[in-house]
């Protein structure tokens, strides 16, 4: 396989995790940097790479593996070298994560359940990541809409379209023919970070009136996660 490439500004800021885990891993990559003054060109164009991937960067290509957000690309990094000669335990894989507690703690939910019964990749735990940061991206901006002053919410809501269109661009760009993302035989973490994000009461996509109907390859994901024998019965007992 080709050398990962890391596409990112010209300093440090969001990418140099995952360059620093590259370099203490030996990972050799393409470090690809763009000045700050190109972002507004960058954005205007429409085939621009960061428009499949949240409309953000750092990105990381290596080969088939196209991944976004920041999280999912150094555990990617790590997972790729420095990982390799650790061999962690699951406890120290999730404190290696370094993202938000709630993002660590579904990493050690999945890898003591389904990731026992697919035993993930390297990119599919990238794919997985990448999903859990667009959860928490679409997560705060809902979170707007429903806490802070009557003028702070409706700004919140005025803008939440617009915010959820964008990520939710990335997501499906994201799923092949799926119905799942690279699981058969069930939900990966990545699937049910977005059936959570999309039918969660509090906060959710469809509760705040977000309209989904041009994104199929969600649509067929979430049907599939909420149809799962597993899923469904949680979802009958959990009391919301």
């Amino acid at each position: 396989m080709s050398k990962p490439e890391l596409i990112y500004f010209d300093g440090p800021g969001r990418g140099e995790l995952a360059r620093l885990a590259f370099s203490a891993g030996g990972v050799e990559f393409t470090d690809t940097r763009h000045a700050m003054a190109d972002w507004p060109k960058i954005l205007a164009d429409p085939e621009a790479l960061p428009h499949q991937f949240f409309g953000q960067m750092p990105i990381i290509l290596h080969g088939d593996v196209k991944l976004a957000q920041s999280v999912a690309l150094s555990n990617y990094a790590a997972d790729i070298g420095i990982n390799t000669k650790s061999k962690q335990d699951l406890v120290h894989r999730c404190l290696q994560v370094g993202m938000a507690p709630s993002i660590a703690l579904s990493n050690y939910a999945a890898d003591i359940g389904i990731n026992t019964k697919s035993n993930p990749t390297a990119a599919q735990r990238g794919l997985d990541n990448m999903m859990l940061g667009a959860h928490s991206d679409l997560q705060a901006a809902m979170y707007k809409v429903l806490f802070g002053s009557d003028d702070s919410k409706a700004a919140g809501k005025e803008a939440l379209p617009a915010a959820a269109a964008k990520t939710l661009k990335g997501i499906e760009g994201a799923y092949g023919e799926g119905p799942f993302l690279y699981r058969t035989d069930g939900p990966s973490l990545g699937d049910l970070a977005v059936f959570d994000a999309v039918t969660s009461p509090f906060p959710g996509l469809k509760a705040c009136g977000i309209d989904l109907e041009a994104y199929p390859k969600i649509n067929k994901a979430v049907a599939a996660v909420a149809d799962d024998a597993n899923v469904k019965a949680y979802c009958q007992k959990r009391g919301f």
